[in-house]
């Protein structure tokens, strides 16, 4: 089976034109969790790869960490992605001259001493052994007023930092990258220097865009923490670090709304706080359209490989109109994402397999197919009790179908599970609950319903049927309550 691609055409070219807005330098990507904003992302930046230069980023996998790691694991992961696109990219180097030198001291010293270690040691003492040396490096070491015992020691040690530089930019990155690996992580200003510098010099003519995925999938405990932490990669209104012409962060804004309430009350600006993630005002994406026009492919291509059921999940089958009807009405109402409209097409039930179906003279076998739809929308929906509180959302959900629903075929099915026999040539009308329910004339669905309330008595049924867990047959004819 092929995938399903949901088309973003009617997204992309507001998204364009949103992107290029002169000095949007932030964008906050907004949809609601698990409506496909990571799909509709990838495939518009492959589709435009002559044009932006992406960095792809999931902070989720930051969350346990400390906040210093999370500075260093965001340089490693855009250090990954960099070698992955240029493994080349990163050469020998040598270090001549007295910018190259004083830009290594100071990544190296920034490192070592804090300011108040500065402020403490002896100033006039190494000022007296600078001046006795005219290496650039050794007038920068008397900079930091150090006792001469311990710039001879520094002077070592920085001979030592300079010698693994001279093994190339590669050397340094495999040393770094080995920190991060042992969790001795430390702030190497030279590696941002050195990112900033490569990724310049990887996008050549394109934008270079960093993209920080799923935040809404970070614990609420952690996401404005690592949000602080990402804000630190501002430098300036329209400068982000590393050079990166555009920074795209994705969540649902509501969310993060509500959980920003929830954690610092109801009263605290969160607008105020979240303007630092956006340039000009949350993108927010909208793909539902596109999400409905797929949804009777998607039905249709339900993980199934019983022969016998093919037909009933084709065009005109029972199956594939109950999942498309019900799946519609839960996308329309905003309370079903596009995972789980996918979940059935890619995990399989055991009612679908091969051998699971055969026809029963001694059963009804509309019964088997009806139970399946249930089955595989309330394994969609997760599970029945969260089917349960969707039902009777979407019973009140008003969206134009393409397709006429057959309910009263179903509601006959249904009825007859409840121990009611539905009007026919030799009985009279019959009462469910308030619902008068006469013999169709027409013979389209067997059944009319009083007052053309069809569609409200199919969804009161299924919830009821759903209730009594009707659709779990346990033999023929007898069903599990």
């Amino acid at each position: 089976m092929a995938d399903i691609k949901i088309p973003i055409d009617t997204v992309e070219k507001v998204f364009e034109d949103f992107l290029v807005m002169e000095n949007n330098s932030r964008v906050f990507f907004s949809g609601p969790f698990g409506i496909g904003k990571t799909f509709f992302l990838n495939e518009f930046f492959e589709s435009r790869k002559d044009k932006y230069d992406v960095f792809h980023l999931y902070p989720i996998n930051y969350q346990i960490n400390s906040n210093e790691d999370i500075l260093e694991l965001i340089k490693y992961d855009i250090l990954v992605e960099l070698l992955k696109k240029n493994k080349d990219i990163l050469q020998g180097n040598k270090v001549d001259g007295i910018k190259e030198s004083a830009l290594l001291f100071y990544s190296w010293a920034r490192n070592r001493f804090t300011v108040n270690s500065v402020l403490q040691s002896t100033l006039s003492i190494a000022e007296n052994y600078g001046d006795a040396i005219p290496d650039p490096i050794s007038s920068s070491l008397t900079k930091l007023g150090r006792p001469l015992k311990d710039l001879l020691e520094l002077d070592k040690e920085f001979q030592e930092f300079k010698h693994e530089y001279k093994g190339g930019e590669k050397a340094l990155v495999e040393k770094y990258v080995e920190q991060i690996k042992a969790k001795n992580i430390s702030e190497t200003d030279f590696l941002s220097h050195l990112l900033k510098e490569k990724i310049t010099l990887q996008k050549d003519t394109k934008k270079s865009i960093l993209v920080l995925d799923d935040l809404d999938r970070i614990d609420p405990e952690h996401v404005f923490r690592i949000l602080n932490i990402l804000s630190a990669y501002f430098e300036k209104e329209h400068e982000n670090k590393f050079g990166f012409d555009l920074i795209v962060i994705v969540a649902d804004y509501t969310n993060l709304k509500n959980f920003f309430h929830h954690k610092y009350g109801a009263e605290t600006d969160f607008s105020g706080y979240m303007d630092k993630f956006f340039t000009v005002s949350p993108f927010y994406f909208d793909n539902k359209k596109a999400i409905l026009a797929t949804v009777e492919q998607i039905a249709m291509s339900i993980k199934n490989e019983e022969p016998n059921l093919s037909s009933s999940i084709g065009n005109s089958g029972y199956i594939k109109l109950f999942l498309w009807h019900i799946f519609s009405r839960a996308i329309n109402s905003e309370i079903m994402n596009l995972r789980s409209l996918l979940k059935a097409t890619r995990f399989q039930l055991l009612e679908l397999k091969k051998g699971s179906y055969h026809e029963d003279h001694f059963a009804d076998s509309f019964q088997k197919i009806f139970d399946i739809a249930v089955k595989v929308t309330i394994h969609s929906f997760s599970n029945t009790d969260v089917f349960l509180r969707k039902l009777e959302i979407i019973k009140n959900a008003t969206i134009k179908m393409d397709q006429r629903m057959p309910y009263g075929r179903y509601s006959v099915t249904m009825l007859k599970s409840f121990g009611i026999k539905v009007p026919d040539n030799t009985t009279s009308n019959v009462y469910w609950g308030k619902y008068l329910i006469t013999k169709d004339e027409s013979g389209r669905d067997s059944i009319k319903v009083a007052e053309d309330k069809e569609e409200e008595m199919f969804y009161n049924l299924l919830i009821e049927y759903v209730k009594q867990r009707k659709y779990i047959k346990s033999n023929y004819g007898d069903y599990e309550n």
